[in-house]
């Protein structure tokens, strides 16, 4: 800004004349603008022998290009590879939390577990102790014959098949075949569940030969039943010799 002082001139003619001044301001020159063409051309015509000639845009802009490009390959290629390791360990980290939490839940209900086999143990060999040492199918098949006289059914053959041995048991299958209607059948049921020999039922076939509307049909009845004994203790140690046997053979 230029400033004018202030003057006082005598005039030739009696009266002094005082000129004042007005600062002046100074005219700034316009701003120069970006120009992208010319920028872009600086890169065209760069000394790759000289690199102190180029112009400063184009310095700043290599220098930040060769940081950004350094920065981005030590970060992101050991960020990677840890992601994949961490993301890894994760993994394993649930399936080992999830094995943690099943052994812990199984510890947790030991005591009750144990305490629940050792009772279903009690009741299965109280069960075993209730089978019979012997058979006696004389008097079973008495049973069933009285049974079925209470419930007027008419037998027509009461098989006993070959016994089935089982681990702890001996199976004995018996074949019942009878004629008589629906409630006669109930009834008979109902008699060979109150016998003192455990008696399960099995496979049955019922067929109606003659179809009739004025009476209760009378229907032909198969029924596959099975007994039960205990095995004896001779032939539980010959069982085990025999397992014995068996083992010291395979090896």
């Amino acid at each position: 800004m230029v400033k004018l002082t202030k003057s006082t001139r005598k005039p030739l003619f009696g009266k002094t004349k005082t000129t004042k001044t007005l600062p002046l301001t100074a005219i700034k020159p316009a701003k120069k603008s970006f120009d992208a063409k010319a920028f872009a051309d600086s890169f065209k015509s760069l000394d790759q022998n000289n690199y102190g000639s180029w112009p400063t845009p184009v310095k700043a802009t290599v220098l930040a290009f060769i940081v950004g490009l350094v920065a981005f390959l030590t970060w992101f290629l050991p960020i990677t590879s840890k992601r994949e390791e961490i993301a890894s360990a994760e993994a394993e980290q649930q399936t080992l939390l999830d094995q943690y939490r099943e052994k812990e839940s199984k510890a947790r209900h030991l005591k009750e577990y144990e305490d629940q086999v050792a009772k279903m143990q009690g009741d299965f060999r109280e069960l075993l102790n209730q089978l019979p040492k012997e058979t006696r199918i004389s008097d079973l098949v008495d049973g069933i014959n009285m049974a079925g006289m209470n419930s007027n059914i008419r037998f027509q053959d009461i098989k006993v098949e070959p016994e089935v041995s089982q681990e702890l048991f001996i199976e004995q299958p018996i074949r019942i075949a009878a004629v008589g209607n629906y409630h006669e059948f109930g009834h008979f049921l109902s008699g060979l569940a109150k016998l003192p020999r455990i008696i399960t039922l099995h496979d049955f076939e019922v067929t109606n030969p003659q179809p009739s509307l004025d009476h209760l049909p009378e229907l032909n009845l198969v029924l596959n039943t099975k007994t039960y004994r205990s095995k004896e203790i001779s032939e539980d140690t010959t069982a085990g010799k025999d397992a014995k046997q068996e083992a010291s053979d395979a090896k």
